[in-house]
């Protein structure tokens, strides 16, 4: 297919441009409590084309979905059609990727097996684990799929890699006399190990039947709180966002070098670095959309500014490395464990209907549907408010987990401790 389209290329007198192909197989299970009800098998296949036309000292740039099914007269029309609109694109000239060929792939999630064969493993492994009477998995979906990438352009790139990844849905339940309460949960992952997996649905479990019995109750405003790693991430975000090469050009960065998100020496300093391929995170990758090879680089260091990413474009635009699109976030680790919080007076927040950090406004804060809060050595299941606060005071008293914690875009401590805050 894409000698196919390069020979349709050069028949419309395209010199530039940029294929990307992904092929996905994956296997499904679709469990009714644990009883599977549905095993289904996915095939899809998608090709991109971006075309690059040179125009009045710019460059105009446009892109289409063809597929296989399609006809050379199909594929053509969308060619010239692309190559009209690029012309009414005006950019800042840019080289695409040149000369860079590679083929990459992750490990099996478990080696020596099929999709098949791993999703009926990862069954086994989830209904293993038995909560409290009255709790269960109400329904449960597992995904195993095998992703395959290649980058082709007009510069002599050709680069595929095929990836791994797994990704459970469940609905967790718990049944009292008078009601029943239901969660939602989704875990994505690239790598598998079976205890790790029966912690997570434990986990899942205690959490349903801590929501069916959490109340509202007055609170202390000054509580200190803990957050989980989903939520560390989206609070991470903003220097993602604020930290690359586009914020740059286009100056609607805040941020410089030297610039210091945190201030106090009674936090844990803060080392943020951009990443493309981390174990157990699934949206790693070896390359970006672009042919980029994926480089690490280091944002922040011990809470100050030392670095800016970005892939192609945005790197020639303001002379800097081409780092490709890193997409993960990688936090160091701390000393702190649960241990520790053990004769200590806090909230432990568990799920939120969602958080939010602005580093413009100085913010952070969400409302919590769950928490557990720790007191007397006692352990109260708690719902209906809210935390509010500074990000900046938030930092200056932040506290790292020394266990870590994967989601799909986020590698780094598996919960943080912030002070600071507001409870509402």
């Amino acid at each position: 297919m894409i000698e196919r389209l390069k020979k349709l290329l050069k028949q419309e007198q395209v010199d530039s441009y940029k294929i990307l192909q992904t092929k996905k197989e994956s296997f499904q299970l679709f469990f009714v409590h644990t009883k599977v009800e549905t095993v289904r098998c996915a095939d899809s296949s998608n090709i991109e084309v971006e075309v690059y036309i040179k125009h009045d000292d710019a460059l105009g740039d446009a892109s289409f979905v063809i597929y296989p099914t399609q006809s050379d007269e199909e594929i053509l029309l969308k060619i010239r059609q692309a190559k009209e609109k690029a012309m009414s694109i005006s950019n800042q000239p840019y080289k695409l990727v040149s000369e860079s060929t590679g083929s990459y792939e992750n490990e099996k999630l478990i080696s020596g097996k099929s999709l098949k064969e791993v999703a009926f493993e990862l069954a086994d492994a989830i209904f293993e684990v038995k909560g409290n009477e009255g709790s269960a998995l109400n329904a449960t979906e597992i995904f195993i799929n095998k992703k395959q990438s290649r980058v082709v352009n007009s510069d002599g790139v050709d680069k595929s890699s095929i990836s791994y990844t797994g990704m459970i849905e469940t609905i967790p339940t718990f049944n009292k006399k008078d009601e029943s309460v239901e969660t939602y949960a989704q875990r994505n992952f690239n790598t598998y190990n079976r205890k790790e997996l029966q912690e997570y649905i434990s986990s899942l479990l205690k959490e349903v039947e801590a929501r069916a019995n959490a109340t509202k109750i007055t609170l202390d405003p000054k509580l200190d709180v803990t957050i989980k790693a989903e939520e560390i991430e989206t609070v991470l975000n903003v220097y993602l966002r604020q930290l690359n090469y586009a914020s740059l050009y286009t100056k609607s960065n805040v941020l410089k070098k030297g610039d210091k998100i945190q201030t106090s020496k009674d936090a844990d300093l803060l080392t943020i670095s951009a990443c493309g391929n981390v174990k157990g995170c699934s949206n790693s990758a070896y390359f970006d959309e672009d042919g980029s090879e994926y480089n690490e680089q280091v944002l922040i260091k011990d809470g100050e500014v030392v670095n800016f990413f970005g892939g192609n474009r945005y790197s020639q635009y303001v002379n800097e490395k081409n780092t490709g699109n890193l997409r993960i976030i990688k936090l160091n680790t701390g000393k702190l464990e649960k241990k520790d919080l053990v004769n200590d007076t806090y909230l432990e927040c568990l799920q939120f209907s969602g958080i939010q950090s602005d580093l413009l406004n100085d913010y952070i804060g969400g409302e919590v549907r769950l928490a557990i809060l720790h007191k007397d050595g006692k352990e109260i299941p708690v719902t209906g408010f809210s935390i509010s606060g500074k990000l900046s005071d938030a930092l200056n008293s932040i506290k790292l987990s020394k266990e870590v914690a994967t989601e799909p875009n986020y590698c780094g401590p598996k919960f943080v401790l912030l002070k600071n805050l507001t409870i509402l």
